[in-house]
């Protein structure tokens, strides 16, 4: 299985990090992003992508 590496510089870091309660939203427990957080969203958000494809294609295997 490939793995995916998403790289950011120090100065954006900074602003992912300044910006943590507005990407998480209604979740926000007062904890800054992690990349354990981004990697568990971004896995679910692609998973949902898959979905909606193959539903769009009238499939029905489960992406689990």
């Amino acid at each position: 299985m490939p793995d995916v590496t998403i790289s950011f510089t120090d100065a954006q870091w900074a602003r992912v990090l300044a910006a943590s309660a507005f990407i998480k939203g209604v979740d926000d427990d007062g904890e800054a992003v992690t990349s354990a957080y981004f990697a568990t969203k971004w896995k679910r958000k692609v998973g949902s992508w898959v979905k909606n494809y193959e539903k769009s294609l009238q499939t029905t295997d489960s992406w689990e």
